[in-house]
């Protein structure tokens, strides 16, 4: 990577990262139930918002106690791979697989662990610029046409929206697009909730709607390197632009930068 963020000290002591260890810990019955559920949902082909069974059906399905199911559940709500609908009719459906629950369940392991907004920033930077080179090495230029194009007018882009929530699902549906392309689903969740986390930390503390004028153009630029298939344009382009947007941030961060990364 061509250019290392430096802000904070980044070298306060933390908890200190295992070597793994725990990676054949047996799970807990309440892990077991998620993992169980998980499968249903992949076995039997359910999309979002697909009801699951109920309590009493999964209570047989699975061979655990209610108190076990349920904390199963609530791990997976938790983390949005289901929702719970409340009253009469109502029981779980199936969620999402969104990086930014990921991102966030990461920010307690980086807190424990000391990590610095330095740290955070530098992996932030290192990811996106591979999703946009890997993007642009998709092999497939009619999927890269397809995704690109909407973002090349600049007319995605032309208003700040009123709505913060409107506004930041539009920002990041640019750089979920580009992560999509990169052909690898493991890359393209994990590598995304470092941007997840990132522009959740930048809307919690400040309006990032402010500098939206200087964000249009990179997105217009770089989706054109990826539509051209031009990795290492896509690349630097987008190490510049997430430099850019940080530089942009650094003031509304304040002291937020001489801590440990916190879960906002």
């Amino acid at each position: 990577m061509s250019s290392k963020v430096t802000s904070g000290d980044g070298g306060r002591a933390g908890i200190p990262i295992a070597a793994g260890g725990s990676v054949l810990r047996p799970l807990k019955a309440a892990e077991v139930v998620a993992r169980d559920v998980v499968r249903t949902v992949r076995s039997h082909g359910l999309c979002t918002g697909d009801g699951l069974p109920s309590e009493a059906e999964m209570l047989k399905l699975y061979g655990v106690g209610r108190e076990s199911l349920r904390e199963g559940l609530r791990l997976l709500e938790v983390q949005g791979m289901i929702s719970i609908r409340r009253g009469p009719g109502g029981g779980p459906l199936v969620g999402t697989v969104d990086s930014a629950n990921l991102g966030r369940l990461q920010a307690l392991y980086f807190h424990l662990a000391g990590a610095s907004y330095d740290e955070l920033f530098e992996a932030w930077i290192f990811a996106e610029s591979t999703l946009a080179r890997l993007a642009a090495a998709n092999p497939d230029a009619a999927a890269r046409e397809a995704a690109m194009t909407p973002y090349l007018s600049g007319d995605v882009d032309d208003v700040a929206h009123d709505d913060l929530d409107v506004y930041m699902s539009g920002h990041e549906g640019f750089h979920g697009a580009l992560a999509a392309l990169a052909g690898n689903r493991v890359i393209q969740v994990t590598f995304r909730a470092y941007g997840q986390l990132v522009a959740h930390h930048f809307a919690t503390v400040g309006d990032v709607r402010t500098i939206h004028a200087a964000l249009v153009d990179d997105h217009l630029r770089l989706a054109q390197a990826v539509l051209d298939g031009d990795e290492s344009a896509a690349e630097s382009l987008m190490e510049s632009h997430l430099a850019n947007v940080l530089n942009l941030h650094k003031e509304q961060l304040g002291d937020l930068l001489d801590g440990d990364v916190e879960w906002l």
